[in-house]
């Protein structure tokens, strides 16, 4: 893909986030199943001394839910990164209304996954957990996944775990009627990437347009691969159907392991420093998990 067409994907997410950022999280007033279910894995059967040293990274937090539950829970250290000024700053109210205690414990960045120095801000310890919902399908190329999980996979602490959902709303019909074709930005199949997508949205009277990986299990496989993590364990929550995402948990290889063919912390920074970051998180349902022997 070439780097302009690049660009403009980006440029219409971020673009997107600015006009819709309010309307979008007022649709989403809750947690996902599939995020749900994923935070109770974080807190499950810990104490709340060990809850209280463990380090969440989360990037596209959006107006940070995530974030809150962790620190109602006890979780000692969560940062959360977004492109987007209006969701953070949501957030930032939101966050008001816990306790003391529990809100000393988040910090939220303004960054962009794709900028070289986008880590810049985020404290030098690893992490136990990095959470990256509803955000690897927004980013335009494969190149740029590749990098940006491979730049996640330097800062998960040894033993940590990545968890990343993806939407795969082409398993619904009412979704697939939102596809629109490329022609509507001025691009043809030839400008992008197998998979990639333009879809409508609409709420309140407003509508937008956002770009759209269709990111499988398979290629959230090979990236794992490329980043040296394994792929542990993968599910599928959300929607009325109960299966509009997968959900794919990650960690560095255990002991003896190979890891993969690339090491885990090359590109760190990203060859496309003008991309922006975009969420988008489903609701309801959830399926069972496949933990994975692979």
């Amino acid at each position: 893909m070439e780097l302009s067409t690049v660009q403009r994907l980006a440029e219409l997410n971020r673009q997107f986030y600015v006009e819709q950022a309010e309307n979008f999280a007022d649709s989403r007033p809750r947690l996902a199943p599939g995020v749900e279910r994923v935070l109770a894995q974080i807190t499950a059967d810990q104490s709340l001394q060990a809850l209280s040293r463990r380090r969440v990274l989360e990037v596209g937090c959006g107006d940070g839910k995530a974030g809150r539950a962790l620190a109602r829970a006890g979780v000692g250290v969560y940062v959360g990164v977004d492109s987007s000024p209006a969701l953070l700053e949501r957030a930032r109210r939101y966050c008001q209304q816990l306790e003391p205690a529990n809100s000393a414990a988040i910090n939220f960045i303004l960054g962009d996954l794709l900028d070289a120095d986008w880590t810049r801000g985020l404290p030098p310890e690893p992490s136990d957990w990095i959470l990256a919902f509803s955000v690897f399908h927004h980013l335009p190329s494969q190149a740029a996944r590749s990098a940006v999980l491979c730049a996640l996979a330097g800062r998960l602490a040894s033993g940590g775990t990545l968890a990343m959902s993806n939407w795969q709303f082409t398993r619904s019909a009412r979704l697939g009627e939102r596809i629109r074709g490329w022609p509507a930005l001025g691009l043809t199949e030839a400008d992008v990437e197998p998979g990639d997508y333009v879809l409508d949205w609409e709420r309140k009277g407003t509508r937008g347009l956002r770009y759209v990986h269709l990111l499988d299990e398979a290629e959230a496989r090979a990236l794992a691969e490329a980043a040296g993590l394994r792929v542990v364990a993968v599910f599928r929550a959300d929607g009325l159907s109960g299966d509009l995402a997968d959900y794919v948990l990650m960690q560095p290889p255990a002991a003896g392991q190979r890891p993969g063919p690339h090491d885990r912390s090359a590109a760190a920074a990203s060859p496309r420093p003008e991309l922006a970051t975009a969420r988008d998180t489903r609701a309801s349902g959830q399926v069972e998990e496949r933990p994975d022997s692979r």
